[in-house]
């Protein structure tokens, strides 16, 4: 039992991916179409959203990069869930939604775009950067964050 625990905690401790935040007022669909236009990727919507334990749903658009061995993936850091008020006071019987974070601790960030298999190109930033809706985009250190199991499916 010990031994799948530790294969199992150095699975999730393995995070050789690049990672870019973005921050954009654009919609998911918008940034990917853009990502595409600029960076020559093929970004599709994925066929089921990402959702966590409270239901909140996180849009995800991936592509494959056959040719050079590389995944990409464009993860929406603000999910939301919709709930069923209780049926007693002013707004009983009203549906609510709920807004919720993939990675919490960084919850001033978009959107993340996760690079896996080698180092992501080092032209990356300068063209995200230079979309013209892309507020700001850097690289982040996956290791440090808290939340980075969530970024592993």
């Amino acid at each position: 039992m010990g031994s799948t625990l530790s294969i199992w905690e150095d699975l999730m401790e393995d995070t050789s991916f690049g990672l870019f935040a973005i921050h954009s007022p654009l919609e998911d669909y918008a940034l990917a179409y853009e990502l595409n236009r600029v960076c020559g990727l093929l970004l599709q919507r994925m066929p089921e959203d990402l959702s966590d334990r409270d239901a909140s749903i996180f849009p995800v658009f991936q592509w494959q990069d056959e040719a050079h061995f590389r995944t990409w993936t464009l993860f929406v850091n603000v999910g939301s869930a919709e709930t069923q008020a209780a049926d007693s006071g002013l707004f009983g019987g009203e549906a609510t939604r709920r807004r919720s974070f993939l990675i919490p601790e960084k919850r001033e960030v978009d959107f993340f775009l996760k690079v896996e298999g080698g180092e992501p190109e080092a032209g990356v930033l300068p063209i995200v950067l230079a979309i013209p809706k892309v507020i700001t985009a850097y690289r982040l250190e996956a290791a440090k964050l808290k939340s980075k199991h969530n970024l592993i499916f």
